[in-house]
């Protein structure tokens, strides 16, 4: 399958796609530009029928690895829905390669975020998270992730 074309036609056969490991980093930057924080990543996603499944491990150097799992699920072949006490998303894909997920944690009344990911081919994705407090930007943080070939993503529920 070639997954740079127009030849993906549903989020579910995208995120179908890119299942497994991915390692990366995170560049956090004020609205301006100026540098906040960088450190490396590890994703883990699987998909098992209508479920997805999501682990990211934030690697700061210096700290233990900080760890967040994320469970979804599918309403249609191209609305995936992530609902839980504290987080709470949708994910829309538009033209077969580009994922546009507006989300929010309960935790933090007035913070919404909203990412874009481009599945740039089978083994290389770019994510762009703008965060807004009160709607104004407060934050925009880059994402580059490189697919681990082989790698197997731990099975949790």
């Amino acid at each position: 399958m070639n997954t740079t074309s127009g030849s993906i036609t549903s989020l579910r056969e995208r995120l179908s796609s890119v299942t497994g490991v991915w390692e990366g980093t995170y560049t956090h930057l004020t609205p301006g530009g100026t540098l906040l924080e960088t450190y490396g990543s590890r994703q883990e996603t699987r998909l098992e029928g209508d479920r997805w499944y999501e682990r990211v491990v934030y690697l700061r150097e210096g700290a233990e690895p900080e760890v967040l799992d994320f469970r979804a699920r599918f309403e249609s072949e191209d609305d995936l829905v992530f609902g839980s006490t504290d987080f709470e998303g949708r994910a829309r894909l538009v033209d077969g390669r580009f994922l546009l997920f507006p989300y929010r944690w309960s935790a933090e009344p007035g913070v919404e975020v909203v990412e874009l990911i481009t599945f740039a081919d089978e083994d290389y994705r770019s994510r762009l998270w703008k965060r807004f407090r009160d709607r104004r930007l407060e934050q925009i943080t880059v994402v580059e992730e490189h697919r681990v070939h082989g790698g197997i993503p731990e099975v949790w529920h």
